[in-house]
């Protein structure tokens, strides 16, 4: 009785052994599941992969339009790995005394060594349930898309700051006189006042005005 994927798609006539064998290697070099070459490279059709499965494997096989996505289950496994390995965790539960069981929707349900990489990140007892590989990585961009618009919702990661209130000034500009005088005017306030202080005597500042113009005059 057939096991593997690679079994089950020869036993169905689905590839030859060649094939399948040049497509283990394509999975091993790109490091992904056994199930991607053979349906991208290998053209093997998605539903009769799922029957052929579904013929040698006791596994439930699931309705992508009626899956809800679970974020507990999410959390689990991350979106890298469940691209990485085209598995998505729809649902996670504890029964009894025993681990946690996980359900993960996969295009190969015989795929030993994702499912033992997927309890080793989980720490979950999996439990694989069957989709198409198109499905399956159609609905793992849709569940995070919606498990982080979810995160946000719930913990207001992203939040508006208030407008801060424009700040006008309260008081009048300060308004002098002297910016109306004429020149001539300050001019001769600032001499009154110099004098005054006895900065120099009035009569330096007219022998000052002597020599200005005299000086303008050539003479």
């Amino acid at each position: 009785m057939p096991d593997s994927l690679a079994e089950i798609v020869i036993a169905e006539d689905l590839l030859s052994s060649e094939d399948v064998a040049k497509a283990a290697d394509a999975a091993d070099s790109a490091r992904i599941p056994l199930v991607v070459p053979v349906v991208r490279d290998y053209a093997v059709d998605e539903v009769a992969l799922v029957a052929a499965l579904k013929k040698h494997v006791r596994v439930a096989v699931l309705d992508p339009a009626k899956v809800d996505f679970d974020s507990d289950a999410l959390r689990e496994i991350s979106l890298h790995d469940s691209r990485r390995l085209r598995a998505l965790a729809i649902s996670i539960g504890v029964y009894g005394a025993g681990p946690r069981l996980l359900r993960v929707a996969m295009a190969d349900p015989t795929d030993a060594v994702s499912i033992a990489e997927l309890e080793h990140i989980s720490g979950c007892t999996v439990e694989p349930a069957l989709v198409t590989l198109s499905a399956v990585e159609e609905m793992i961009e849709s569940a995070y898309k919606h498990f982080v618009t979810e995160v946000m919702k719930r913990s207001e990661i992203v939040q508006t700051p208030p407008k801060k209130a424009e700040v006008r000034p309260t008081t009048k500009p300060f308004h002098r006189i002297s910016d109306e005088a004429e020149v001539l005017v300050r001019v001769g306030a600032l001499v009154r006042l110099l004098v005054k202080k006895g900065v120099f005597e009035e009569s330096e500042y007219e022998a000052a005005v002597k020599s200005l113009l005299k000086a303008d005059s050539g003479t």
